[in-house]
């Protein structure tokens, strides 16, 4: 399975990283890796989460 983001969530995405790297070197990295760690946890486990 793949996925894509919107271009609107892509870039909240880039701002959010972009906003926690300048409160702390890193940081928006690590945010950026936590992100990309839950995308693959569902796409791993699809049926773990509840739909909408």
């Amino acid at each position: 399975m793949t996925f894509s983001f919107h271009p609107r969530a892509e870039q909240e995405l880039d701002k959010a990283v972009r906003y926690y790297e300048e409160c702390s070197s890193g940081l928006g990295l690590e945010f950026a890796e936590e992100v990309y760690a839950a995308i693959a946890r569902i796409i791993a486990y699809p049926k773990a989460w509840t739909r909408l």
